[in-house]
């Protein structure tokens, strides 16, 4: 099959460095770092318009990466979007971001049973990296000066070195197909897809955190134990002096290690939760992000965030998602968004009128002093 193939960037040292978004210069500064690797782009097709948009923050290095493909199987009916959180590095992200969308189309499952296909290639993509070491090739071909090339639509981020005997090396996986009248969702980690549906908020993916109760069982069966945080509500999986802040992830093999258990039963499985809506005319807009959004703004509120710009006039969606990460700086962490508009409200000024703002969450104003910190 013929598969739309995205755009890719190189970048230099220099480049690195001074990366910056098209629209604004600084999106916030930080008094201890300056946020760099800064990128933001868009696009259209007949059903959407989307962009996406990804700081570093203050945090040492780039992790985040993301795929935009908008037809990914040349029908012009079917897009495509990853949001990928790594950490211990930047490469089983970037991995991701290169190849899930490529897997996912050439799955023999892909034209009738979308969702069944999608289960199977993060499956797939957590054996190709626990097979072997050959997957770090596609990730950063010799010749490249040691930076990473990236999907237009993703992030550029420094090729570091590799250390076999590191901490957990993985990443998050947020994927959303829109293929004919459904949105397909399948989540691992706590990377958090959206939807807009008559001014609400739905999750249309799950968090997966150690200490919630539908993951702490598993994680103890397999032979792991969580830490708790109870200042801060949080908990890691615990192994052998490693410790992880999700409880689902592609990659971190060594918390697969359990002979005795499937894949599915290990205390960190890349088993997805799928979910899969209709596409109606209530369907305004996706948002897919990082939990470097999250962590600041509750999923309402990211959703009257962007209604509220709709409202206003402001058409352009690179705009309202850097405004987005500008209300969540300064962070200490990465922070990735995509936005994703439906055509069919598109060219209404006021999408929804009707916003229904009752709750805690969406009593908000104009400005900054309606975030709300929703965890670490």
């Amino acid at each position: 099959m013929q598969i739309a193939q995205p755009l890719f960037r190189f970048a230099t040292e220099e480049q690195q460095q001074n990366f910056s978004g098209k629209h604004s210069p600084a999106m916030g500064a930080s008094n201890s770092r300056p946020v760099t690797s800064k990128f933001t782009d868009g696009g259209e097709t007949d059903r959407i318009n989307y962009a996406v948009s990804s700081v570093q923050g203050r945090c040492e290095k780039m992790e985040d990466a993301c795929a935009a493909v908008p037809d990914l199987d040349g029908t012009k009916s079917t897009s495509f979007f990853g949001v990928y959180d790594g950490h211990g590095g930047a490469e089983v992200a970037l991995y991701c971001a290169r190849q899930f969308h490529n897997e996912l189309v050439n799955d023999p499952n892909y034209q009738n049973n979308p969702a069944n296909a999608m289960r199977s290639v993060f499956f797939r993509m957590d054996d190709l990296i626990q097979q072997s070491n050959e997957w770090r090739e596609l990730v950063n071909p010799r010749g490249d000066g040691g930076f990473i090339p990236c999907l237009k639509t993703g992030v550029c981020a420094n090729v570091w070195p590799f250390n076999q005997e590191q901490a957990p090396e993985g990443s998050t996986a947020c994927v959303v197909l829109i293929k004919d009248n459904q949105i397909i969702v399948g989540n691992a980690g706590d990377s958090r897809c959206v939807l807009s549906s008559n001014g609400q908020a739905t999750d249309l993916s799950t968090d997966h955190k150690p200490n919630r109760s539908y993951e702490s069982p598993r994680i103890e069966r397999a032979g792991g134990h969580i830490v708790e945080n109870k200042l801060r509500g949080l908990g890691w999986v615990a192994l052998n002096g490693h410790l992880l802040p999700i409880s689902r992830a592609i990659g971190d093999s060594i918390f697969k290690q359990n002979e005795n258990f499937p894949p599915e039963k290990q205390m960190v499985t890349c088993n997805p939760d799928i979910r899969t809506v209709d596409i109606d005319d209530n369907t305004k807009f996706l948002v897919i992000a990082s939990d470097g959004i999250w962590n600041i703004l509750s999923s309402q509120l990211v959703v009257n965030h962007v209604h509220r710009c709709l409202r206003s006039g402001q058409t352009d969606l690179c705009v309202i998602c850097e405004e987005l990460i500008g209300r969540c700086l300064p962070s200490n962490d990465n922070m990735t968004v995509i936005l994703v508009q439906f055509k069919s409200v598109a060219g209404n000024p006021h999408p929804n009128p009707s916003v229904n703002t009752q709750g805690t969450d969406a009593e908000i104003e104009d400005s900054n002093d309606d975030i709300q910190i929703q965890g670490p």
